[in-house]
């Protein structure tokens, strides 16, 4: 009896330190694949040919981008974040990773530009001079955006 004991506790344990073990092999591969979602990866078998961009100096510095939603509707940010209308979300990201918007708009810091961002229904404007004060924009950040109706936002430049 006593000796089933012990064995109880070496199972109980050793399954502990497994699954202990487990979970952070889990999680090192999630950051991983968080954190480097704008790098570009090509295949070393590849034959074709390919042209080799300039690249954006990625440093993992973290910004904080400023993003209010002034559509009829929700939008949600990444799976994680849900921006109400009339209300404002900072994220603070570092320069490896990108916010996906449900509505089609991206921010991403890209090949040389720095911050970049795909607008196709041009509903993004930025936010500058007193539309900073009027929305709480706080000091801290680095870009400011408002998001809006189809067809009002910044025009994209040519």
């Amino acid at each position: 009896m006593k000796n089933r004991k012990y064995l109880v506790y070496i199972v109980t344990f050793v399954s502990i330190l497994f699954f202990q073990c487990k979970s952070q092999t889990e999680n090192n591969s999630n950051e991983s694949e968080d954190t480097q979602n704008n790098k570009v990866y090509v295949n070393p078998n590849y034959s074709g040919e390919t042209i080799e961009p300039e690249t954006y100096n990625a440093t993992g510095k973290v910004y904080s981008i400023f993003i209010f939603n002034e559509t009829a509707n929700s939008i949600s940010a990444n799976e994680k974040v849900t921006i109400k209308p009339n209300e404002s979300y900072v994220f603070k990201i570092p320069d490896t990773m990108g916010i996906a918007l449900d509505n089609g708009i991206q921010f991403f810091f890209g090949e040389t530009e720095g911050l970049e961002v795909i607008d196709n229904k041009i509903q993004v404007a930025g936010l500058g001079g007193e539309w900073l004060d009027k929305l709480n924009v706080p000091k801290s950040a680095d870009w400011a955006f408002s998001v809006l109706k189809p067809g009002e936002g910044d025009p994209i430049p040519e």
